[in-house]
């Protein structure tokens, strides 16, 4: 380029103070110049406040972009609960936490404040779980244990949650206030737990009440419960072991009670076919179920449920059914939780206490046959489930569990055999219990005759039940899908 080029390229006749056609941004006068910075200034404003708004909407926004979270539980409205909580800015955990709570209301039956039972965290982004243990322990009773399930849902939002604990328990509240639904599977419980085997006169009031609704009728809680629920929304569960050891000295030393402390403990870890398998620690379902899948694993039958039957039975499969409910949750954080929560069986211990709720009968299902000192916890089949896909981050990724471990593994197969399109399917498929010589089967039109002919030939005795519901939520890339056991009068949602 030579001299004359560049003096006609830096002359004032480009580059004066006023500017020219050829200047960019070029105003005449003043009242131009000042009116291009407002509009410069505006379009600034504009494109920085745009990409703040598109933030906020990746983030708290619909799922067209990216799922925010899913919640499935037993009920409804219990569900809703969980997702206004992740609206509101809350994580799975406290999701999962208001969801349990909810549910401990409207089914009162199943689970609740003198209930026990697991919970897994798992944080898929760093692959970090840990097992929250609120099992009972043991006190002077030799049915009831001292209860755990308030104490380990806020040890759990304490220690992962973010929204306060009052949050969390006020659609309890309000729900106790308006009523309680009256469902098929309370019902069904009053028919199989007749008034006549029941001796508390609380329980026995609560349940004749009930006994003269209707399916879809609104009920009142047991008297005491909002009480004690308002309690616990403001005061945690400091006071309301406190209250349990005064009104239940008679049942649990007081001491006990007032002692009660959660567990954490780090997740089991297995790998299953592709994989990788996520449960509770010890004292529950979690090392029940990779025994029986390394049973499995090892297994040259080519009939995968007769081994199963086998691999339970090997193991002195002679338990009680364990009932009780579960909730899983998912956040935008890839952050995942399965909480197992139940009484024992259905109505516990069959006392209803005068603050409304139910006590376990967990010491009587006990699974080990020596005395448990104070230091031990009541065993359980409660069984968390989260399998990864390994090798791939955004593989698929599926949160469920049961109230039993019989009924948890069946489910973990279905689930891992069935394909991600119809994971639906997995609420169709036939589960069973083995104990002694009889097999107590589910849905048995689904079975095919060359297997009840195999149970035939083995003397299996053969009988129609229905088991406890599981919840499920899958995960494939930022694709999620959640569900309600079909066994079940829940519902579930995705954000």
């Amino acid at each position: 380029m030579d001299d004359n080029t560049i003096d006609k390229l830096t002359s004032q006749s480009v580059y004066d103070h006023d500017g020219s056609e050829k200047t960019p941004l070029y105003a005449k006068n003043n009242n131009e110049k000042a009116l291009l910075k407002w509009i410069i200034a505006f379009c600034m404003v504009f494109c920085i406040g745009l990409l703040f708004i598109l933030l906020i909407h990746i983030h708290y926004g619909s799922n067209q972009l990216v799922p925010h979270g899913n919640v499935a539980s037993d009920n409804d409205q219990c569900s809703q609960y969980g997702i206004d909580v992740l609206k509101m800015g809350g994580n799975a955990v406290d999701a999962a936490i208001t969801a349990a709570l909810c549910n401990s209301v409207v089914l009162l039956h199943l689970s609740g404040l003198g209930g026990n039972g697991v919970m897994v965290v798992y944080d898929h982004r760093t692959g970090i779980g840990n097992t929250i243990d609120f099992r009972a322990t043991p006190s002077s009773h030799n049915i009831t244990g001292v209860p755990g399930f308030l104490a380990g849902l806020f040890y759990a939002n304490v220690k992962y949650g973010i929204l306060p604990w009052k949050t969390l328990v006020e659609p309890s509240i309000n729900l106790a206030k308006t009523g309680i639904t009256v469902t098929e599977s309370l019902l069904e419980a009053i028919n199989q737990n007749t008034t006549k085997l029941i001796e508390d006169e609380n329980l026995k009031h609560w349940i004749s009440t009930v006994s003269n609704s209707s399916l879809g009728q609104i009920i009142k809680v047991p008297n005491g419960l909002i009480k004690t629920l308002t309690s616990i929304s403001l005061h945690g569960p400091l006071e309301f072991y406190k209250e349990m050891s005064e009104e239940l000295k008679l049942i649990l030393k007081p001491d006990d009670v007032m002692s009660y402390q959660p567990l954490i403990l780090p997740v089991l870890r297995q790998t299953y076919m592709k994989y990788c398998i996520i449960t509770s620690n010890k004292g529950t379902g979690g090392p029940i179920l990779l025994k029986v899948l390394n049973k499995i694993n090892n297994t040259n039958t080519y009939l995968e449920d007769l081994s199963l039957l086998n691999s339970f039975k090997d193991l002195g499969d002679n338990w009680d059914q364990n009932f009780g409910l579960q909730v899983s949750t998912t956040d935008v954080f890839d952050l995942y939780v399965t909480i197992i929560s139940g009484l024992g069986s259905v109505f516990g211990s069959r006392v209803l206490t005068k603050s409304g709720y139910i006590l376990n009968n967990a010491l009587d299902l006990n699974l080990n046959s020596h005395m448990l000192n104070q230091t031990e916890r009541v065993t359980s089949l409660h069984l968390p489930i989260i399998a990864v896909e390994t090798g791939n981050l955004c593989g698929r990724r599926l949160i469920s569990g049961a109230a039993d471990v019989r009924d948890g593994t069946q489910l973990l197969l279905s689930m891992l055999k069935t394909d991600p399109q119809d994971i639906l399917n997995v609420n169709t498929i036939t589960r069973f219990h083995f104990k002694n010589n009889d097999v107590d089967i589910e849905y048995p039109y689904n079975i095919t005759k060359q297997f009840l002919k195999l149970l035939d030939n083995f003397g299996y005795n053969l009988f129609n039940v229905t088991y406890p519901t599981s919840n499920i939520i899958q995960k494939v890339e930022d694709r999620s899908v959640a569900f309600s056991d079909s066994r079940g009068s829940g519902k579930s949602y995705t954000l």
